[in-house]
């Protein structure tokens, strides 16, 4: 989860800046020479902490069911990040990497991936603050 959120934050606040600089034709010239490498090592960020987070609400449920319900909002926060991914992200970075999307839009699909982009380093912080949060508190409890 630290290091997806670490590849959100860092694209947050070094690439999309980087972005609104350039023209749109340069814009979607980066998406397609550079594009599809952050995709191939976002992705795996993205999918591995929902699966380690369902393997661990499944582990934790019986022993610390006081847990759950943060366990649920971990999980809830990564499944909201793949579905943004599949439903927004990669139709989208998919267009600047085709060109497919007409220069005059793209200051407009931009600031829409930043704000999307937002809504989703949050999410990603959520699950590790929460995350935290329950180990901390179970490891108490194992130890006292």
């Amino acid at each position: 989860m630290g290091l997806f959120a670490g590849g959100c934050i860092t694209i947050l606040f070094i690439l999309v800046p980087f972005w609104f600089r350039l023209p749109p034709d340069n814009l979607m010239q980066w998406f397609t020479d550079f594009g599809p490498i952050v995709g191939i090592t976002m992705l795996p960020m993205e999918v591995a902490p929902l699966l380690l987070s369902l393997v661990a609400y499944y582990k934790t449920r019986k022993s610390y069911p006081e847990s759950r319900t943060m366990w649920i909002v971990v999980n809830l926060s990564n499944i909201l990040i793949l579905i943004s991914f599949l439903v927004y992200f990669l139709p989208v970075n998919l267009s600047f990497v085709e060109h497919s999307i007409a220069p005059g839009a793209v200051a407009a699909e931009l600031k829409r991936w930043q704000l999307i982009h937002i809504a989703r380093t949050i999410l990603s912080v959520l699950s590790i603050v929460l995350a935290i949060r329950i180990h901390t508190s179970q490891a108490k409890k194992t130890y006292v």
